[in-house]
Order: C-alpha cells, then structure tokens, then sequence
C-alpha cells in the first residue's frame, strides 16, 4: 500500500486534534475531487513498519484525539490489509484514542451488504473504526462549510453500535439544522488576476536622474500592462448568520 500523506496535527479531519492518513488509491473518481492525484495505486510513499511507528509516536501524545483515515479509499481491499496493522495496534495499545473513515462506498449496502459478509479482512477491520463517513462526494450537494464531510448525502455512523445492532446506526454532524430548517445561501467572491503576475510584488523604475539641461522626475517604465481580470467564484454556505 502506498500513501500520499500524513497530516499532523489536523483540526478538520473529525473531532480534536487528529493524525491523518491520506491513502493511496481511489476507484470512485469524485468530480472535483480534492485528491485526484491520490487516485492512482502508486501515488505517495511505501507504508512500511516505519510508517506505522511514526503514527504510533504522534498519538502517543497526550492532546492528540485519534486517527483519521482518509483518501484516496482506505476500504479499497489493499488498503484494508495494508491498514489493518495499524489500526489493530492503535486500539490495543491506545484504546482510548478514537479512529475516523472515510469512504466514498454505503455503510448499509456496500460494505454491511456486501464486504463484511465476503471478507475477514473487512470484518477485521471494522471491528476497530469507532465513526465512519461513507458516501462518495457529490458536487450537486456541496455546501463551503459543512463539518467534516463535503456534501450533504455523506453520513456520520457509529460503526461498533452498528455491528451491534447488525444495523446502521446514523449520528449527527452537529451543523444538519443550518441547512435543513433555512435555504443555503448562494456567496459570490471576486478574484482579481493578473496573468503570471503578482500584484503584491509591482516593481516600478522611479528614478531622478539629473544634467544640465534636464531634470527628470519619477521617471516610469511606460512598457503595455497586461490586463487585470475579475474571476467571480459561487459557493454555497449555509452559515446561520448568513440572511
């Protein structure tokens, strides 16, 4: 298995402060994806015993909440066997450390349906992540500012009272009521762009050169600038305080 990333330490990615897998290897392909380049097998770095060691250390850490596991897809088949290991020692050995996922497959029909009643692997593997975040991103229900997933058909599952249960168990981000009970506002944010260049970094050639006959004043390089353009961006927000 190969990853593309670890994060450390990594406010967004569930609740606390959190260490971040990101995963190599994705066969959903999200429109506008945020991690395409985590989509091929072979992006990243080796996970090795190395690897494991290092996310061990930064658990360890009193203030650090838990693992997050994300993409990429962790439930991938290789990157199930590749994650296990880790995922077993980190509730063995920091049982009380929580573990997130997220994976674009459905809880109740992919992976209970289907994964856990094919593979052990996958019933391993579960039996370890505490809150799963199942569905792939759709671009037609993004909302900026939604918590800890990025479109509104992605759900937050206790994973352990689902087994249970041999049900899904759904829970609440938190934040549902701001777009459920008031319309999401559509925001507009203009971007001024200049074609390779910097605006912040505008070198001008004012000078006073002097002689007998002249005197020159803030002297102007009159060379043809490039024009400036306005990129207006639309993105939706459900913030409460947005009327």
């Amino acid at each position: 298995m190969n990853y593309a990333d670890i994060k450390y330490p990594d406010i967004q990615d569930g609740e606390g402060i959190r260490v971040s897998i990101y995963v190599s290897g994705c066969h959903f392909h999200c429109k506008e994806c945020h991690n395409p380049e985590a989509w091929d097998f072979n992006y990243g770095k080796k996970f090795t015993n190395e690897t494991i060691e290092y996310i061990m250390d930064l658990l360890k850490k009193p203030y650090v909440n838990g693992l997050s596991l994300l993409g990429g897809e962790p439930l991938e088949p290789s990157n199930q066997e590749g994650l296990l290991p880790l995922v077993k020692r980190v509730k063995e050995e920091l049982p009380e450390k929580n573990i997130w996922c997220w994976t674009g497959y459905r809880f109740d029909t992919d992976i209970l349906g289907k994964m856990y009643l094919q593979s052990e692997v996958t019933k391993a593997f579960l039996s370890y992540i505490d809150i799963l975040v199942d569905g792939q991103f759709e671009l037609d229900n993004k909302i900026a500012d939604l918590a800890f997933r990025g479109s509104t058909n992605q759900r937050k599952i206790d994973v352990q009272k689902s087994l249970e249960k041999g049900e899904m168990v759904r829970l609440k981000f938190g934040d549902e009521s701001r777009y459920e009970e008031k319309s999401p506002k559509i925001m507009y944010f203009e971007e001024f762009k200049k074609p390779n260049k910097d605006l912040t970094n505008t070198v001008q050639n004012n000078t006073i050169p002097m002689n007998h006959n002249t005197i020159h004043i803030f002297e102007t390089d009159h060379k043809p600038q490039e024009k400036i353009t306005i990129q207006r961006e639309q993105e939706t927000i459900a913030a409460k305080n947005i009327d």
